[in-house]
């Protein structure tokens, strides 16, 4: 699995942390770097800071085609490209949008052989409110039809990801629940072939708890914890039993742990390349939405988060 790599940009730091970590990819994957840029017109309050930093014009911000400030601010997001990854073809794009950013995006996405994976920062949690800054990149994350790795500033820095030797191994992570409905192909197979890539190992996490109605009856008897324990991980190890057959050459750690699921995954993520999780692709009255756990990792998570659409 190959595919096209893209990266989305606004002038933050985490908009440039990602264009490094979609370099990188790219050129894992041997491929061109698209690097997008959406005009919105007129600018939403919470984007004004990252447009006025690219102009001191007194008359504030002014309509895309007058101004001289994103065809700027793509040529320095193409050379943070190039600088991480010298020789790779980059293409630097600008999308029309009206209104917000994310609909300009998720409608490229939606576009045949466009874009097969897309990267974006993420300013994670704000440390003074807790409250989630940013309106693009959860939105497109949680209605995306493709894969999405989210970047914060910093993540990129000390160079974890990339390619690692035999005596140099990278680790990914990747949450799944064997006990649910979902169909875990799509997650799993990117993991397996990221992994690959990168020459990494992967540790593969599924986090329970003890349904309640057993509480009571593992007071009497401890021994019915464990056996559903054993169930547990029996069930995991059939599910990634035949990816392990198809990449052999990937370590692989499988391991069903007692816990709160996007704790015990954002416990495993510090040191990580990547942390990998799904999203249920399903049509809600509410519209598209990410489930507790990708909202728990990409909130806390100490690595770049890929979130997999799946049935």
């Amino acid at each position: 699995m190959t595919g096209n790599v893209a990266v989305g940009v606004n002038g933050s730091a985490e908009s440039f942390a990602a264009v490094r970590w979609a370099a990188r990819e790219a050129a894992l994957r041997a491929v061109p770097l698209r690097i997008l840029h959406v005009r919105e017109w007129p600018v939403p309050p919470e984007r004004l800071e990252h447009v006025a930093a690219w102009g001191s014009t007194r008359e504030g911000p002014v309509p895309p085609e007058r101004s001289r400030q994103y065809g700027e601010l793509l040529q320095q997001a193409a050379g943070v490209a190039e600088e991480a990854e010298p020789g790779l073809a980059v293409v630097a794009e600008e999308l029309a949008g009206e209104g917000r950013a994310h609909r300009a995006l998720l409608a490229e996405l939606e576009t045949p052989g466009s874009v097969d994976l897309l990267v974006m920062g993420s300013q994670g949690l704000d440390s003074f409110t807790g409250f989630l800054i940013g309106t693009t990149s959860l939105p497109v994350a949680a209605a995306s039809k493709r894969p999405v790795v989210l970047v914060r500033s910093g993540e990129t820095d000390s160079g974890a990801q990339g390619g690692h030797t035999a005596a140099e191994t990278g680790r990914l992570v990747l949450g799944i629940d064997p006990r649910g409905d979902e169909d875990h192909e799509a997650v799993l197979e990117f993991g397996f072939a990221e992994a690959a890539r990168r020459n990494s190992r992967l540790q593969i996490l599924h986090a329970w708890t003890l349904p309640a109605m057993y509480a009571y009856a593992e007071t009497a008897d401890p021994g019915i914890g464990e056996e559903l324990a054993g169930q547990v991980s029996q069930t995991l190890s059939s599910i990634v039993e035949p990816w392990q057959k198809r990449f052999p050459d990937v370590p692989v750690q499988a391991k069903a742990v007692v816990g709160a699921p996007g704790a015990e995954l954002v416990y495993a993520s510090p040191g990580a390349d990547l942390l990998v999780v799904g999203r249920r692709d399903r049509p809600l009255p509410v519209g598209p939405r990410l489930g507790h756990v990708a909202h728990a990792v990409i909130h806390h998570a100490k690595c770049p988060v890929a979130v997999i659409p799946h049935t």
